[in-house]
C-alpha cells in the first residue's frame, strides 16, 4: 500500500513538472521574437500596432522589405508632378503576412523618400487578418484590403490607395 502511495505520488510530481515545463516561457518551443505576434494561419512571426520602418528592417521582414524597397524604380516624372507633398499627412495600414503590402509597403516608403517626405512623420499601422490592429488604429477608417494608403489634408481625407 505504501508503495502504491508513493507510485502516486512520483506520477503526480511527474505531471506537475511537465506542466510547468509546457507552460514556462523559458522553454516555450515558439519562434516569435519578443514583440511580436504569431500569425495564427501559418505560425510565422507578424507585427501588429504602430510601427516604424525600422521595425520592418529587423530579421524576419528585412528580406523582403530591402529586396523591394532596393530594387524598385521611382518614376521622378511622376513624382515630381505632385505639388508641396509635405502639406499633406500620411497613414499606411499593412500586413506583415501579406502578399500584397510586402510587395507594396517598400515601394511606398521608396516613393516617400524621393518625394522628401521623412517616413518617420508617416503613420504605419500593421493590422492582422481580419484588418484589425491592437489598439485601434483602423476604427473608422474602412480599412477591408491592405496595404491601404490614406492621404489627408487638414485632418480630411482627401484620397486613398488600396492594395
Amino acid at each position: 500500500m505504501k508503495s502504491d502511495n508513493k507510485l502516486l505520488q512520483l506520477l503526480g510530481l511527474g505531471v506537475a513538472l511537465v506542466a510547468i515545463y509546457m507552460t514556462s516561457p523559458m522553454f516555450n518551443s515558439s519562434n516569435i521574437p519578443e514583440g511580436m505576434f504569431e500569425d495564427p494561419k501559418t505560425g510565422n512571426p507578424m507585427l501588429l500596432g504602430e510601427i516604424t520602418v525600422q521595425d520592418l528592417k529587423q530579421d524576419p521582414f528585412s528580406e523582403w522589405y530591402s529586396d523591394e524597397f532596393d530594387t524598385y524604380e521611382v518614376d521622378t516624372e511622376l513624382i515630381n508632378a505632385i505639388d508641396s507633398p509635405e502639406e499633406y499627412t500620411y497613414e499606411v495600414f499593412l500586413g506583415t503576412w501579406c502578399g500584397d503590402s510586402r510587395r507594396e509597403f517598400p515601394r511606398i516608403a521608396k516613393i516617400f523618400n524621393e518625394m522628401g517626405v521623412d517616413i518617420n512623420d508617416v503613420s504605419i499601422v500593421t493590422v492582422d487578418r481580419d484588418k484589425i490592429s491592437p489598439n485601434g488604429e483602423q476604427e473608422g477608417k474602412d480599412i477591408r484590403y491592405v496595404p491601404t494608403l490614406i492621404i489627408s489634408k487638414d485632418n480630411q481625407e482627401i484620397g486613398r490607395i488600396v492594395e
